[in-house]
């Protein structure tokens, strides 16, 4: 297994730091917490937000700003969500209500939520293209109960 993770570890940086997804702990320790490493969204356009039980690999993202697909595959046991929400908050900081963040109520607030990529069955991908200003994004799953356990990140449009 060691010598996996070398060559994991070696593939990445020979990719340019491109997309870190998939380069974390190959552990089966039950903690599939997400990587903390930033992404730079690479050319074309797209960005791959992995997203596990819990947790979004990479949990703080850059992109540039303009039309983004962004490709949200669930590698979790579980259905995921990937919400993003415009906004200078800590992810970690929105009021929850019956398991999950009062979206609607922040949109009456004057938070945007420029794309959603909703309901992701275990070992399945989806996409949405957004049209993402300069500026902080929180990335949320709004499943209910797990953006309580800390499922949630950041996103950097420059």
């Amino acid at each position: 297994m060691r010598a996996r993770a070398i060559a994991v570890v070696s593939l990445c940086i020979a990719t340019g730091g491109i997309v870190f997804s998939g380069c974390g702990n190959d552990s089966n320790d039950g903690n599939d917490s997400a990587s903390t490493t930033t992404t730079q969204q690479s050319d074309g356009g797209a960005l791959e937000i992995r997203m596990a039980d819990y947790s979004f690999a990479p949990k703080d993202a850059t992109a540039t700003a303009g039309q983004v697909k962004i490709t949200a595959p669930n590698d979790g046991k579980v259905v995921h969500e990937l919400v993003l929400l415009k906004t200078n908050s800590d992810p970690g900081s929105f009021e929850v209500s019956g398991g999950e963040v009062d979206e609607k109520a922040l949109e009456e607030s004057g938070t945007e939520i420029p794309g959603e990529i909703a309901d992701v069955p275990p070992g399945k991908s989806k996409s949405v293209t957004v049209d993402l200003t300069p500026g902080k994004y929180a990335m949320i799953c709004n499943v209910p109960g797990h953006y309580e356990r800390g499922m949630y990140g950041t996103l950097t449009a420059k």
